[in-house]
This record gives structure tokens, sequence and C-alpha cells, in this order.
């Protein structure tokens, strides 16, 4: 009983750990710092990693989106590990497990966007024609 009391609490301190301790080099921006750094680094990609449902409902251009789940399989075709990402994402603990996924596959320049950006039209919204 005690094993397994023990474990259980490993297995949960170790997904609190994944999705809501920042992993280093995780450097956090706000919208007003997203457009400045977009005409700085031109291979900054900005990676949307709700749901596709979720996404359609809000799309916004020049955002790549890709759900989190398949973050680690995907990833591949639209970005590439020198890419400067920002991560976007109402929950700041799915944008940190993303980073975590990103990090390990390579990358090393991520940021985590802390604020929607509707309001400043820094991400601006796609027309669905």
């Amino acid at each position: 009983m005690l094993i397994a009391s023990a474990a259980l609490i490993l297995f949960i301190s170790g997904l609190y750990y994944r999705r809501y301790v920042p992993i280093t080099g995780l450097r956090f921006m706000k919208c007003s710092d997203l457009r400045l750094a977009q005409k700085e680094c031109p291979n900054l990609k900005v990676l949307d990693v709700r749901d596709v449902s979720e996404f359609m409902e809000c799309p916004r251009k020049e955002t790549i989106n890709i759900s989190l789940g398949r973050l680690p399989y995907v990833w591949e075709k639209e970005l590439k590990p020198d890419d400067s990402v920002v991560i976007v994402t109402p929950k700041r603990s799915d944008g940190i497990l993303a980073a975590r996924k990103l990090k390990k596959a390579g990358f090393t320049s991520l940021f985590y966007l802390q604020e929607d950006c509707t309001a400043c039209n820094s991400v601006q919204r796609a027309s669905m024609n």
C-alpha cells in the first residue's frame, strides 16, 4: 500500500512538473514585443497549439496551428529547429508542455506569448472568405 501511494505521488508530481514548471531557455513575451520581434527576426514562427476545432473558431493569419497532441509527430512539416518559435495558447500549462516537446526536438529559441493579442492586432485574424 505504501509503495503504491509513493508511486502515485511520484506520477502526479511528474505530471505537475512537466505542465507547470517552465523549462530553461523558455522566454516569456508580451504582446507589445511580438510585433518588434517579427520585424527583427525573419524566421520567427508563431505556433498555436490549440486543437483544430478551437483554432477554427478564431483563426489568425501567419499562425501555424499544430495541436499539442500531434506536435511531436508533425512539427517537421512547418518548423525547423533553427527557427525562433512563439507559442500561442490560452492555457499556460499547454504552452510549457509544447515548449518541452519542441526543446526535446532540438529547438533552442522558444518564446511563450503571455497575453492575448486580439486587442493590439499583433497577431491578426485571418479572413474566412
